[in-house]
Formats: structure tokens, sequence, C-alpha cells
């Protein structure tokens, strides 16, 4: 059994369609994986990019082919992924110069301004701009350099252990302001947080600004603003003296005064901090109790419980492009929160009112194709993101009395589905499947056949009305559903698959209905030839008939496992599965296979129109003249609109 416990320390993000998600891991290296793969995310899909305690793993703002990664003590790695090879390009020390201080999690950070430059601290922060080649040592030792911490060579107690994570006085955190190119911040895991607006030039320790940090506190994240160069957050961690309250604070100033962000709602030590790029007063905050969001700058906050693990966030990165927030956990592996925007639509304004409906965004159709298969009993596949839409809604209170339901309708005005509503307090999302119901079909031993009723048509591109039913109180919203932007088919290419496949499914349904009816026609037949002897020769021919026609249908007889010709409704199921999971044009085999199965479908419902017809009419008069009752049908109507 594959338990997800991996424990993941940084994490990078990159622009690809889907996007991977780059990551160390405790004592297993640094890996690559999607953000989404047929059949969900296997452990075939996860790439090993470098060997070692995994730390940072970034990928190349520009060339595809480049990644750095990060092992314990310092070493770092730029891979060339086309030759599969990594060259150490680690700043070691020079003639003369101190011997370099590297943490067991030396931190990494590539810049948003120069694709080849990276930075990477020691006790000193280098530079490099030109992918790891050379370094520039721009600053002087940022730590406290307090000898009586740097005694970790004589560490271990019988024998020595200096494996570099016993290393104290380095740089612990680096970040890049993303509105100045010059301007840095630096903490250290002995309590300095420093700062520099010039690229280096100067350094200014602002920690001893923060009122009520104790000293030597790790500065295990600094957040840079996105909106004002000059905030900052921050998050310090002293449980390894004991101390397991969360230090959290936020700068409006370079760090020259300090709010406190920390309230008695976080629990945990802080390890992470986050600030949404769409929405200012959106914050993620991650501890070793979980993930914590804020959507008031910082000063209430709420744990984050849907299918959220309390375990330690060590890492928080917010895609730009796909609105998700991804996490490095220790001990639950990889968690992204596919879409933030249902939270980013939140303020006091929605809060304050008792029922809300927020903006929905379009879904795409044309999902992924099938994957998986046996990989033995070492491995693993977690969830992609859902094919639905989400409908949004903001309740003050929970909805207690009345019924509360989601009713779905497509521009036709036509009701297509109905779905319970969320009816908690507080942000609903309820999913929508953007597939229609599976086909009624009729039932079969043949095994292929049963796979092509699985999956509904997608449903068209365009506009749906939503009304969702509060009681006697109805709120209306809509979503739209287009064409995946990366699909290579055109419109019209697209319009004849959803024209096929409906042709397929109505054809389905036909049958469906053709069998249930003749089925039980046959089986009152029957029953009413087993206790009135004197009709029972007529009933038992009519029946023998409605059988050989059901017969002609569909294969019920004989082993799962054994191949036998296929009747009239599995040729139609086998050729709407294949047609249906494909998003793009049928082949012109295809289109001629539909049209043959439309001609061999006359004649069935020719020969059930026959047996439902006259000969129905002659037995049903004589069943009323011997005041035995009737053969009854349900219309195809009722049918198909029962559940």
């Amino acid at each position: 059994l594959g338990l997800p416990i991996s424990q993941f320390y940084q994490i990078a993000v990159d622009m690809e369609k889907p996007y991977n998600v780059y990551g160390g891991l405790q004592d297993n290296g640094c890996w690559k994986g999607p953000s989404q793969s047929p059949g969900g995310i296997e452990s075939k899909d996860w790439e090993l990019i470098n060997w070692g305690d995994g730390f940072y793993a970034l990928p190349h703002k520009e060339e595809k082919h480049t990644i750095y990664a990060e092992s314990q003590g310092g070493n770092i790695v730029r891979v060339d992924q086309r030759i599969r090879q990594g060259k150490d390009i680690k700043p070691y020390q020079l003639d003369g110069e101190p011997e370099l201080r590297y943490n067991w999690n030396a931190p990494l950070v590539n810049s948003v301004y120069n694709p080849d430059r990276l930075y990477f601290g020691a006790q000193f922060l280098f530079r490099s701009d030109d992918k790891g080649e050379s370094w520039t040592k721009i600053s002087p030792d940022l730590t406290t350099n307090d000898p009586k911490r740097q005694n970790q060579k004589e560490s271990g107690g019988l024998s020595t252990d200096n494996s570099a994570a016993e290393n104290n006085t380095t740089i612990y955190s680096i970040a890049e302001s993303p509105l100045d190119e010059n301007l840095l911040w630096v903490g250290t895991d002995d309590g300095n947080l420093q700062v520099t607006t010039n690229g280096g030039k100067s350094w200014t320790n602002v920690a001893p600004n923060i009122a009520g940090l104790p000293a030597f506190a790790w500065c295990t994240r600094i957040e840079p603003g996105h909106y004002d160069k000059n905030t900052v957050y921050v998050t310090f961690d002293l449980h390894r003296a004991d101390d397991m309250r969360p230090y959290v604070y936020k700068s409006n100033d370079l760090g020259k005064t300090w709010t406190s962000l920390a309230t008695e709602q976080i629990t945990g030590y802080a390890l992470s901090i986050a600030e949404d790029l769409v929405s200012p007063d959106l914050l993620f905050l991650g501890t070793e109790m979980g993930l914590f969001i804020s959507i008031d700058g910082g000063k209430n906050w709420g744990q984050f419980r849907n299918n959220m693990p309390q375990v330690g966030v060590r890492a928080l990165t917010i895609h730009p492009r796909d609105h998700a927030l991804v996490m490095g956990t220790h001990g639950r592996g990889v968690i992204i929160i596919d879409d933030l925007r249902p939270l980013r639509q939140l303020n006091a304004e929605i809060l304050a009112q008792d029922f809300v409906v927020l903006e929905n965004q379009p879904a795409w159709i044309g999902g992924l194709g099938f994957g998986g298969g046996n990989q033995g009993a070492n491995t693993f596949a977690a969830d992609n993101p859902e094919e639905t839409v989400s409908i949004m809604y903001f309740m003050k209170k929970r909805h207690v009395f009345g019924k509360m339901s989601l009713e779905v309708y497509d521009a036709d005005g036509k009701l297509i589905q109905e779905l319970p509503a969320g009816k908690n307090a507080g942000l609903n999302i309820v999913p929508l499947n953007i597939r229609q119901p599976k086909p009624k079909a009729p039932p079969t031993n043949n095994r292929m056949s049963l796979f092509g009723n699985v999956f509904g048509p997608g449903l068209p591109e365009g506009t749906y009305k939503v009304l969702v039913k509060k009681g006697k109180e109805q709120y209306e919203t809509s979503f739209t559903i287009v064409a995946n932007p990366d699909s290579p088919f055109t419109d019209a290419e697209r319009a004849l698959q959803q024209k096929t496949v409906k042709s397929l499914y109505d054809m389905t349904q036909q049958m469906a209905y053709l069998y249930e009816t003749a089925k039980g026609l046959e089986d009152k037949s029957r029953e009413l030839a087993g206790t009135n002897p004197k009709y029972a020769k007529k009933l038992n021919a009519y029946a023998d008939k409605l059988s050989g026609f059901l017969s002609e249908l569909v294969f019920l007889g004989g082993d799962f496992y054994v191949n036998e010709e296929e009747r009239i409704a599995e040729k139609i199921s086998q050729l709407y599965l294949q047609i249906n999971l494909y998003p793009g044009p049928p082949s012109n085999s295809q289109l001629d296979r539909v049209k043959a199965l439309q001609a061999e479908v006359v004649p069935v419902q020719s020969n059930y129109d026959a047996l439902t017809g006259a000969e129905l009419d002659n037995i049903n008069a004589m069943l009323s003249k011997a005041g035995l009752g009737q053969l009854t049908m349900t219309s195809k109507e009722d049918f198909l609109a029962a559940p």
C-alpha cells in the first residue's frame, strides 16, 4: 500500500501545460512531476532530477531543459535534461576567505528579472548572472557569526556528526522583491533579518525592530509584497528551543516597524507565508499544524480543513497562470488547491450579506486521455483536478429548514441537472459534472459493450443558467463551457464529434427502451401463462417471440469472458465509447459505421413495432375478455425521464 508520507522541503512550478511541480524530498533527492496526468498523477509520472537529501529544485525561466537542484550542505547542480547530466555549480571557499557555512537546507532563488541569475546563501549572499558558472559575493557575513554557535564539528556525542544538518549561523531564507530588482531580503537561522535596497552594496539588520521576537529564531520564510515594495511578510520558528508559538510579522516600511499577525486562531509554529497574487488581503500561512488562510490581511485567520491534513506546510507557491496554491508538506507530500478564485472573491462586503452567488469560471471541454495500467504493487496515483464547473456561493448562516437545490438549464431552457446544494455557513462550492448522464442501455454480458455505457457525452459549448433554490428564495447565476484553448481541433471538428456522439447516445437509449418494454411484456406473459392454463399456449407463444427479439438486441448467455457475436445494441455501445472519449472528429470509417448501424436499427424497430402492434392488441383483447387485465408498456418519454 503506497501512503503519501513524503517530506517536501521546497516547491517550485513552471509554465508548462499542465504545469510541473518541482521539489526536494527528505533523504530522497529532487523530483519533477506533472500537476495532472491521464489516469491520475502516478508514480511513473515523477522524474528524478538529482540525488541526495533534496531541497530546492528550480526550473530555468526560459530553458526548458535546465533545472537547478540542491542537496545537503550547499551542493548545487545544474541539470541538463537533454543529456541527463548535472554540473556542479556550488560556490567554493576562496584563498584567504573564511570557510563557507551552508545550512543543511541552504536557500537558492532564481531571479524574476534575469533568467540566468541565481542567489545562494552561506553566511554570505552570492549572486550568479551566468547560471552558476561564476559567483559574486554581494554581502558581508549576514549572520551573528557567534562562535559559540559554530561547534558543529564537535557534536555527536560518542562519534562526530557533521553532515551539515548541524550547521548554525547560516542564511536560511532569501527573497527578491517582485517590484524592485535591487531590493533583497535575507533571513538567518540565528535571528537576523537583513535587507538591501541597492543590490547588496549595503545591508541593514531589521530583526531588532521586531518587538517581542526572541533572539536566535530561525527566519523560515520571507515574502516581499506584490503590491507595495515596502511591504514584507516574515515567519520565524523557535521550536528547537521548545517554543511552539507562531511568529508571523508584517512591515509596510522596509522593516523599520512591524505588526504581529499571530492570533489565537493559529496553531503550530510558523514555517511559510504567501501573499496572493490577485487579492492583496488574501494571505496563506503554513505552520506545523496545517494551512491557515486570512481574507483580511492577517487580522483574522481560519484553518483550511477541506481535505487538508494537520501537517507541517514547509513551502507555499502560487501558480501565476493557473490560480493554484501548491504546498510542500512534511508528511503528506505535495498538496494542491487547484483554484483560488473562490477565495479571492471573499471580502468584507460579501461577508456582510446573508447570501451571495459568486462568479463562476468557464469550464473546458476535451479532457485528458487514458492512463494507468498494471505497474505492480509499488505504485500510487494522485487525483487530477476535477472535470467540473464550480457553483460557488456564500451563506452567512447554515440553511436548516426547507429544500435547497441547484437546477441547471441549457440555452433552450431545458432542465439538464438537479443537484443537492451545500447548506453550510460560509463558502459553499457545488461541483457540476460537465458530462451529461450516462445513457440508459440494455444489459449485456459482452464485456466490451459494458464499458461503452459508463460515460455520458460532454455538455456542448455554450452558456448555462443555474438556479439556486433556497426554500422560497431563488438566486440565478450562469456558467459557460468553452473549448480548451490548447485543443488542436477546430470548431467544426468538435461540432461533428458532438453531433455523432449524440446520434449514438440516442440510439443506445432507443435500444434500452425496446429492451425494457419487450422484457416487461415477456415476463408478464409468462407470469399469466403460469397461472392460466387455458391461455398458456397463446401467451407462451407470444413470450417466445419477444424472447427471440431480445436475443437480437443483446448477448445475455454464457460466460462473461467468452467472445460472442455482437448484437445490435452492443455494436452501438462500442462505437459510442470510441467516439465519445476522443474529443476530435470521428474518422470516415467511424462515420460510415454509424450509417450502417442506423440502417440495422430500422428492421429491429420494425420487428418491435409488429410485436407491440396488432399482435399485442389481440393478446390484450383476449386477456380483457377473460378478465385478466392488460399487458401495458411505459411510454418512451416516461422511461427516459425516470431516474
